[in-house]
């Protein structure tokens, strides 16, 4: 009980910051409706990709398909990031999401490259 209360304190402490309201009305914005929707295909991707790692059982597109998962769940943080930005709950430098994206897209081209590889 000591334990749960000291660390309930510590995270108390340290997240300690002043309370604002989250700007929701954003969320009605066509750019900001599209992020959402990306970012919802996005954790489905994540599941799915799970029940296809599953199936492989560790054959030879696992690696392949590794990618594509570690792709897919950097898309899905980069959609949130920008989501929080846009909401006004996470205050990010404007470089942040879009280098995440760059970093997706050279993780798909790079499982692309591997699924290319094995299959050759």
């Amino acid at each position: 009980m000591k334990r749960i209360c000291g660390l309930t304190l510590i995270g108390v402490l340290l997240g300690a910051n002043p309370a604002m309201a989250a700007n929701i009305a954003v969320i009605t914005s066509p750019p900001t409706t599209l992020k959402l929707v990306v970012f919802g295909v996005a954790v489905g991707c994540v599941v799915a990709t799970f029940k296809v790692l599953g199936v492989l059982k560790g054959g030879l597109l696992s690696k392949s398909w590794q990618l594509f998962l570690f792709a897919f769940l950097v898309l899905a943080l980069g959609q949130l990031a920008s989501l929080m930005g846009d909401m006004e709950i996470l205050n990010l430098p404007g470089y942040v999401s879009p280098a995440l994206w760059v970093l997706t897209s050279g993780l798909f081209l790079y499982a692309i490259f591997e699924t290319k590889r094995t299959l050759e």
